[in-house]
C-alpha cells in the first residue's frame, strides 16, 4: 500500500528542501523505528500559486502526524507497458579520484554530469529500476543551493519508459530513483 498526501508550506519551492526533516517527523516520527530505506518518504515541492509551496509526499507507511487528505493506493505495472513519468533528478555521479592522503590512494567524490553524459547516465539509472528508456526531455534545469559552496544540479525530466521488470519498477515508484531523495529528488510522477 502506498500513501500520498499534500503538506503545505509558506516557503517558496526553491527553499522547501529545508523542510525535509519536518516531513520525516510527520511521516515516520523523525526516524524513530520506521526510518528505513523501505519506509522513508519521498516528497517533491510545487508552487501553490500564492508564493508558498505544496509538498507531495509518498510513503509506504501512513503518516504519524495529522494530515487532512490521504490517498491510499495499490500500484502495479505490467511487462512491456509504456509509462510516461516526470521526475526531478540530481544530475551528478560519484566518481573515484586520486587522493595521496587516503590509504588506497583514491577517494569518492560527487561530480556534476556534462550535457553529453546525461542520457547514458539516465538510461543506466532506469535500467537498474526495471525500465527501458524510450524517450526523454529535460524540461527545466536549476541549481539548488544547500549551503555556502554546496549545491545540487537539478533537472526536471519528462520521459517515456517501457517496463522490463515490474517488481523493480514498482520499487522505483515507491522509493524513488537517483540520489538526494531527502532534498525532494527522485519521486516519479
Amino acid at each position: 500500500m502506498l500513501y500520498e498526501y499534500m503538506v503545505r508550506s509558506k516557503l517558496p519551492p526553491y527553499e522547501v528542501y529545508k523542510l525535509h526533516q519536518k516531513v520525516m517527523d510527520v511521516v515516520c516520527g523523525g526516524g524513530q523505528g520506521l526510518n528505513t530505506e523501505a519506509s522513508r518518504p519521498l516528497w517533491r515541492s510545487m508552487a501553490d500559486g500564492s508564493g508558498g509551496s505544496m509538498l507531495l509526499v509518498r510513503s509506504s507507511q501512513p503518516p504519524l502526524g495529522k494530515v487532512t487528505q490521504i490517498k491510499e493506493q495499490m500500484f502495479s505495472l505490467e511487462p512491456g507497458q509504456l509509462c510516461k513519468f516526470n521526475c526531478r533528478l540530481n544530475l551528478s555521479a560519484r566518481v573515484w579520484v586520486d587522493h595521496p592522503l587516503k590509504a588506497r590512494g583514491v577517494k569518492k567524490v560527487e561530480r556534476s554530469l556534462g550535457p553529453e553524459e546525461v542520457q547514458p547516465w539516465f538510461r543506466q539509472l532506469l535500467s537498474g529500476s526495471g525500465m527501458a528508456l524510450q524517450n526523454a526531455a529535460i524540461v527545466s534545469q536549476s541549481r539548488v543551493s544547500l549551503k555556502r559552496n554546496h549545491f545540487i544540479n537539478a533537472a526536471d525530466i519528462l520521459f517515456i519508459a517501457r517496463i522490463v521488470d515490474p517488481a523493480l519498477a514498482e520499487v522505483a515508484y515507491q522509493r524513488g530513483i537517483g540520489r538526494k531523495k531527502a532534498f525532494g529528488f527522485g519521486l516519479l510522477l
